[in-house]
C-alpha cells in the first residue's frame, strides 16, 4: 500500500473539524468533481483552467490530484506531478468560501505523502502579487529560489519560484 492510500484511509483535516466544518477529506480527485473545480478555478484566478484541462489532468496516471471533500462538496484542490526527485505543484486553489480553515495546508501536506519516496523536493511558481498564497507556502517550508520573467498571463506578471526539501524523517505520512 502506498503513502499516499495510507494517508487517506486515515486522514481528516483536523483544523476543519475543530471549527465546525464537519468531517473533511483529502481524497483523490475523480471526474464527477471537474465541474466543481472548475468553479473554484474560476473564483480564484484571472486565467482559469477550462474543463478540459482538469480532464486531461484527472485522466493521466502521470498526475497527483487530491481534493478536500465534505458530502460531496470540494472545497479545494491541488494537482501536481513528480519525475522522481522534484515533485512539482501545476495548480493549487481553496474556495474562498472556506478559506483559513486549514484546507490549504492539509492538502500541501497530503501532496508531499502522495509523492514517492525518492522525491527530494517540491517547487512551484506563484504571482508576485499573491501574498495570501506566498504566506501559506512559506508557513509550509516553501522559500522563494528565483523569478521567472512574465511567467503569468491575464495579467501579464513575474512568477516567484519556491523549493521546499522534503525531509522524509520529518514529514509524517
Amino acid at each position: 500500500i502506498s503513502a499516499f492510500e495510507k494517508y487517506r484511509h486515515t486522514a481528516h483535516i483536523s483544523s476543519c473539524s475543530k471549527k465546525g466544518n464537519g468531517n473533511m477529506n483529502i481524497i483523490r480527485a475523480e471526474k464527477k468533481y471537474i465541474g466543481q473545480m472548475a468553479e473554484i478555478e474560476k473564483e480564484c484566478f484571472t486565467d482559469p483552467w477550462s474543463e478540459a484541462a482538469f480532464e486531461s489532468s484527472v485522466g493521466s496516471q502521470a498526475e497527483i490530484i487530491l481534493a478536500a471533500e465534505e458530502n460531496g462538496k470540494i472545497a479545494g484542490y491541488i494537482i501536481g506531478n513528480c519525475d522522481g526527485h522534484q515533485g512539482y505543484i501545476e495548480n493549487f486553489a481553496v474556495s474562498p468560501q472556506m478559506r483559513r480553515k486549514g484546507i490549504g495546508d492539509s492538502l500541501l501536506e497530503a501532496f508531499i505523502c502522495a509523492l514517492p519516496d525518492t522525491a527530494e523536493e517540491i517547487a512551484l511558481e506563484v504571482r508576485e502579487s499573491n501574498a495570501p498564497a506566498i504566506a501559506i507556502y512559506e508557513k509550509n517550508g516553501f522559500e522563494s529560489v528565483g523569478i521567472r520573467k512574465n511567467f503569468y498571463s491575464d495579467p501579464k506578471e513575474n512568477g516567484i519560484v519556491m523549493i521546499r526539501r522534503i525531509e522524509r524523517d520529518q514529514d509524517e505520512c
